[in-house]
């Protein structure tokens, strides 16, 4: 009876030392996990930048130049980031930030004031000054910046959205 106690209890501790030892494995896997590629999953948040004033022009003027400028982090690494952005004013209280990426293959536009579109130089696609695609094989218009107006300060958002065509955006 001795020997089949003793089996038992050393059965009993056996099973108790292999589910604390992978208990311990295992929070200790999640933490580790968590810690080496929690950031690569959280979104960073859109910056809001203030450009200039005078930069931006007049609807009757066409479009300004702008550079953002800011610092992206993307999981550990920070980084600095540029974006080129054509802005123009629409009315009193309203600005307007058009992407000047392309949305065929990200080739940077530029505004020709003559014929009052855009031009991308890589495959020759053309907007109008909505943004919206005249011709060639970009197939969707330019998207835009956030913009708002605080405090007489023309704030852009490095975030850029879809434009469908609609003129109130």
């Amino acid at each position: 009876m001795d020997k089949e106690s003793d089996i038992n209890r050393r059965k009993f501790m056996e099973v108790g030392i292999f589910a604390i030892t992978g208990t311990i494995a295992a929070v200790s896997t999640a933490a580790l996990a968590r810690f080496a590629v929690g950031p690569s999953f959280e979104k960073e948040q859109a910056k809001w930048i203030e450009i200039d004033s005078e930069d931006v022009q007049d609807e009757a003027d066409g479009f300004a130049r702008v550079v953002l400028e800011y610092e992206t982090k993307d999981g550990w690494l920070t980084d600095n980031a540029r974006a080129l952005a054509y802005v123009k004013r629409t009315k009193e209280n309203a600005v307007i930030a058009i992407s000047a990426g392309c949305t065929h293959l990200g080739c940077i536009v530029t505004w020709d004031e003559e014929q009052k579109i855009f031009k991308c130089p890589c495959h020759d696609g053309r907007y109008d000054a909505d943004g919206i695609v005249i011709s060639g094989p970009p197939p969707a218009p330019l998207k835009r910046h956030k913009t708002k107006i605080e405090d007489g300060k023309i704030l852009l958002s490095t975030e850029t959205i879809s434009y469908g065509g609609n003129k109130s955006v």
